[in-house]
C-alpha cells in the first residue's frame, strides 16, 4: 500500500470500531435501530399514498390508460356531462378510468352512487343493490351502461376476450354530447311490434327503445292513417313486422318519401297462410326484394338448438359496418326466420339497386312453406342451400351534378333499405327452446344489429373502435422517472440496508463466540 491509501484505511477501522461499540455492542440502541427503520418504511408508504401519485398501467396493452383517440375526440365536448358509479368499488379500474376521463376535459365529472349519498338518483335510476351500473348523464339525456355485461366482450376468431370499457364509456359520452339526434319513426296500425304501452299490455320493443334512446336517438310512434306525408325530421323509417298489409294511401306516403332519398328499416315474420301484402310490396319492389312466406330449418347442428332446427345463429357478414364486429366477437339468435328474394341483377341495375348480405343461412339449410304439415313431413318437400336473410339495399335516386353556368354542385341522392326475413329477434319476447328468463333481445348481438342498422342508415357515427385484448397481457414495467426512484428505494433500498445490518449482527456474534 502507498502512503495515500492509509489515511483512508484508518478512517475506515474508526468507522467499523464505532459501529461495534454504539450499534453492535448495546443491544437496546440495535433494536431501536430496526424500529426506525420499520417505521421509515411505514411512513414511506403513507407518504405515496399522500401525495396521490398517478396509476401506473403495467400492461403491456395499456388496458388501463386512456388512449390518444379518445383524448382527442372528448377535447370537442362543451357540455357538462356527469358519470354516476353505482356499485363498483372506488379503487377498481374501471373508476380509474373514468377519473382519467375527469383530467382529460372538466367538463366531465363523476360521483360515487349509493343510496346513502344520493338516494334520489339511485331511485331515478331505478338501482338496487348487486347491481354494477355505470350512469352517463348530459342535460335531459342519459345512458345507463350493465358494468357487468357491456365492458366486455369475446373475440370469436382469436378466442381473446376483449375488453371494451373505454370504447363503450367514450362512446357513450360522445352520443349524449351530440346536439343533433337522429329521429326514427316507428310505424304503427298493422298490428307492427311496437315502441308504445297500450293499457293492459307490454311494448314488444321495450329493450330496444331503452337501448336506441341510450344511443341518443329520439324515437317515436307513426300512424300514417291520417297523414299527408313522412315527417321532413325522419331519418329513419321503422317497420317492424306488420301483420297486416298497408292501405294504398300509407304505401304511397312511404313511396314518396323513399323517393326523396328517405331510408327505412323493416323487419317480417312469419305470416298465415294466405295473407298477402301487395301494397307493402309495391314499396320493396323499389329495392326489387320481396320476402318468402315460410321459415328456415337449419341443417348445422352447431348452430342450432338441439332439435330446435328453427332457432338458430345466423352466418353474419363480416365485411359490412354494421355487422363486423358482430361477426368477430359475438353472435345472434333467430327463431323462424324467413328468407329474401332479389330480383335478377338486370333487374336491379335497371332500378339503380346494389344490395349486400348481413345475415343468411348455411349451405345446408332447408326452407320450409308447407304449414300444413309437421315439421319433418315439410322438410321433405323444402328448399335445400343458401338463403339470404337480412340484408342492405341502396337504390340511387339521383346522381350529383355539377351546374356549369354556376357551378354549383347537386349531392348524390341514395335511399337505403335494411330489411330482415325476421324481427322477431329484437322483441322482448322469451323463446322457452332457448332461454326462459331472457327475452330474445338481449341474446347475443341481436339488440347491436339493429342498432347498427338504424346508425348507419341516419348516418350516425357509431365512434370510436377501441378494443383492448386481455389475452397474453405481459407484465413491463411503465413507470415515470419519479414513480421509479420511489419504486426503487421500497423495492431494493430499504431492504438492504436491513440485510446489511442484519449481516453485520451476524459478523459480530461469530467473532465474539
Amino acid at each position: 500500500m502507498n502512503k495515500k491509501e492509509e489515511p483512508d484505511i484508518k478512517l475506515s477501522e474508526k468507522f467499523s470500531l464505532k459501529v461495534r461499540q454504539t450499534v453492535i455492542v448495546s443491544k437496546l440502541f440495535t433494536w431501536l435501530v430496526v424500529l426506525a427503520l420499520i417505521a421509515s418504511f411505514i411512513g414511506l408508504n403513507f407518504w405515496i399514498k399522500s401525495v396521490d401519485l398517478p396509476e401506473i398501467d403495467v400492461t403491456a396493452n395499456q388496458l388501463y390508460t386512456l388512449s390518444e383517440e379518445s383524448k382527442k375526440a372528448l377535447e370537442g365536448i362543451h357540455q357538462d356531462i356527469k358519470i354516476y358509479v353505482f356499485g363498483i368499488e372506488e379503487d377498481e379500474a374501471v373508476v380509474g378510468l373514468i377519473k382519467q376521463y375527469c383530467e382529460v376535459n372538466d367538463k366531465i365529472s363523476y360521483e360515487m352512487l349509493s343510496s346513502e349519498t344520493n338516494l334520489a338518483k339511485v331511485q331515478e335510476f331505478d338501482l338496487e343493490d348487486g347491481y354494477s351500473i355505470v350512469v352517463i348523464e348530459s342535460g335531459e339525456s342519459k345512458k345507463i351502461i350493465d358494468a357487468s355485461a357491456e365492458f366486455h366482450s369475446y373475440d370469436y376468431t382469436t378466442y381473446a376476450e376483449i375488453d371494451t370499457t373505454e370504447q363503450t364509456l367514450t362512446n357513450s359520452i360522445l352520443g349524449l354530447s351530440t346536439e343533433n339526434k337522429p329521429k326514427v319513426y316507428f310505424v304503427e296500425g298493422h298490428e307492427e311490434f311496437g315502441i308504445s304501452i297500450e293499457e293492459g299490455q307490454q311494448a314488444e320493443l321495450g329493450v330496444l327503445s331503452t337501448y336506441l334512446k341510450n344511443e341518443a336517438f329520439e324515437i317515436t310512434s307513426l300512424n300514417l292513417t291520417s297523414a299527408t306525408s313522412i315527417p321532413e325530421d325522419c331519418d329513419v323509417l321503422a317497420i317492424m313486422s306488420p301483420s297486416q298489409d298497408f292501405l294504398e294511401h300509407e304505401a304511397q306516403l312511404v313511396i314518396d318519401y323513399v323517393n326523396k332519398g328517405g331510408n327505412i328499416f323493416l323487419t317480417r315474420d312469419v305470416l298465415t297462410q294466405g295473407t298477402e301484402m301487395p301494397n307493402l310490396q309495391k314499396v320493396l319492389a323499389l329495392y326489387g326484394v320481396s320476402i318468402e312466406n315460410g321459415y328456415i330449418l337449419e341443417a348445422d347442428s352447431n348452430r342450432t338448438v338441439a332439435n330446435y332446427p328453427y332457432v338458430f345463429r345466423p352466418q353474419v357478414s363480416s365485411s359490412n359496418e354494421i355487422t363486423a364486429d358482430i361477426s368477430s366477437d359475438s353472435y345472434m339468435w333467430l327463431a323462424y326466420a324467413e328468407k329474401l328474394n332479389f330480383v335478377a341483377s338486370e333487374e336491379l341495375e335497371k332500378l339503380n339497386v346494389t344490395y349486400e348480405e348481413l345475415l343468411g343461412s348455411t349451405d345446408k339449410a332447408l326452407f320450409v312453406t308447407d304449414f300444413s304439415s309437421d315439421v319433418a313431413t315439410a322438410a321433405a318437400s323444402a328448399q335445400t342451400g343458401h338463403f339470404t336473410i337480412a340484408a342492405l339495399a341502396t337504390k340511387t335516386i339521383a346522381e350529383g351534378t355539377t351546374d356549369e353556368a354556376t357551378g354549383e354542385t347537386t349531392g348524390k341522392v341514395e335511399s337505403k333499405l335494411v330489411i330482415s326475413g325476421n324481427g322477431r329477434f329484437i322483441t322482448d319476447y322469451v323463446v322457452s327452446e332457448i332461454s326462459n328468463q331472457y327475452p330474445l333481445s338481449y341474446l347475443g348481438s341481436n339488440k347491436d344489429f339493429v342498432i347498427n342498422a338504424i346508425a348507419s342508415l341516419a348516418d350516425k357515427e357509431n365512434g370510436l373502435t377501441i378494443r383492448k385484448s386481455m389475452a397474453g397481457t405481459s407484465y413491463v414495467f411503465t413507470a415515470t422517472e419519479t414513480q421509479n426512484r420511489v419504486v426503487l428505494a421500497i423495492v431494493f433500498v430499504v431492504p438492504v440496508v436491513i440485510i446489511l445490518i442484519g449481516i453485520l449482527v451476524w459478523r459480530h456474534r461469530k467473532k465474539r463466540k
